[in-house]
């Protein structure tokens, strides 16, 4: 029988909030995979992909969930979805052999649309600007950086040229934490956070043909220390998120710009908590989310607050576009349905 559990979290912001409460509702995904993939197309459709090869999807905003799971996957991990729309999404497998897949009838079949088994392929996240065009970053391959880019809707893919892709640092990768360290904006803008030596973002304005690149204070130096999310919530206004997941209590695990990615700032106050996933809710509020709990912020990120979370082990989380309804998941099948009543 599914049970439903809802916490409320009422708390006073010292950035000019009085209070703000948060409705969690537990859902029963019926299963104990790890979910690390999500992607919500409006109040009822959400898309969750994550161990075991699982792919589950709701039409009725959470009541019910479908696995709809890619067959004979049961080794492969989906660490990203992008949904289009409730009939139509790519999973995305992400080490070697690295495999795509594309269903366009609501998973009832499922079909290979990438494949490739380099040495070192780890991919890391991806993103769609609309239905054809799309890009997705993988850990270096052969001491490069990797980013493949499609234009008809991932039916096939093509690597970007590396002389136009920022040298590798030594060492330096992205973290497939929760598929969002690549997202994109308008018709041809998209960042890439990355980790390592240091916590840089790329940024590329002609639909990642070619790139520049920014430092941000964000902790770095480690083999596990960087950017594991980034948020834009238009062409100037980003937040990145992350830290070191073999040391979660590490300082300086946000940062901030209002320029575009040119140049990234440390927030004002902020949690010092391991990150890994950044979403926009609306306004100038975004939330960020861990294994720890939640973090809010209502000022486009330079001041932050916890959110006590009784729930544990979280990875990403998204909201319906213009609504204030969004999902998290996590780890042993966790799947929750958010209500920001602000």
């Amino acid at each position: 029988m599914k049970k439903n559990f809802y916490f409320f979290f009422c708390f006073s912001l010292i950035i000019g909030v009085n209070a703000q409460s948060i409705q969690l509702e537990r859902l029963d995904s019926g299963v104990q995979e790890s979910f690390r993939g999500l992607s919500v197309i409006n109040r009822n459709v959400a898309w969750v992909s994550g161990t075991g090869g699982t792919v589950l999807r709701t039409v009725d905003g959470g009541k019910s969930w479908q696995n709809i799971s890619v067959p004979q996957m049961n080794k492969t991990d989906f660490r990203d979805i992008t949904g289009f729309d409730r009939h139509t999404a790519i999973v995305m497998g992400i080490d070697k052999p690295a495999r795509f897949f594309k269903t366009t009838d609501g998973g009832k079949t499922w079909g290979l649309i990438y494949y490739d088994d380099r040495e070192g392929v780890f991919f890391d996240g991806m993103s769609f600007w609309n239905k054809k065009y799309g890009i997705a970053f993988s850990d270096p391959v052969g001491g490069h950086h990797l980013l493949i880019r499609t234009t008809d809707g991932g039916n096939t893919w093509q690597d970007v040229p590396l002389k136009n892709i920022p040298k590798k640092l030594d060492p330096e990768f992205g973290f497939a934490a929760s598929g969002t360290g690549i997202p994109v904006a308008g018709r041809n803008t998209v960042w890439l956070g990355m980790g390592g030596a240091k916590s840089r973002v790329f940024k590329s304005e002609d639909g990642g043909l070619h790139w520049t690149v920014a430092e941000t204070p964000l902790v770095h130096g480690g083999q596990s220390t960087g950017i594991y999310s980034l948020c834009f919530k238009d062409k100037k206004i980003g937040i990145a998120v992350g830290g070191d997941y073999t040391d979660q209590s590490i300082q300086n695990t946000m940062a901030y710009t209002w320029d575009g990615g040119l140049t990234w700032n440390l927030p004002e106050t902020q949690t010092h908590q391991y990150r890994e996933c950044v979403a926009h809710y609306r306004q100038s509020i975004f939330f960020a989310v861990g294994p720890s709990g939640f973090d809010m912020t209502n000022d486009n990120g330079k001041n932050w607050q916890s959110i006590y979370s009784k729930e544990k082990d979280l990875t990403s989380m998204a909201f319906a576009k213009g609504t204030r309804t969004g999902f998290v998941v996590g780890k042993r099948g966790q799947i929750f349905k958010i209500k920001v009543k602000y």
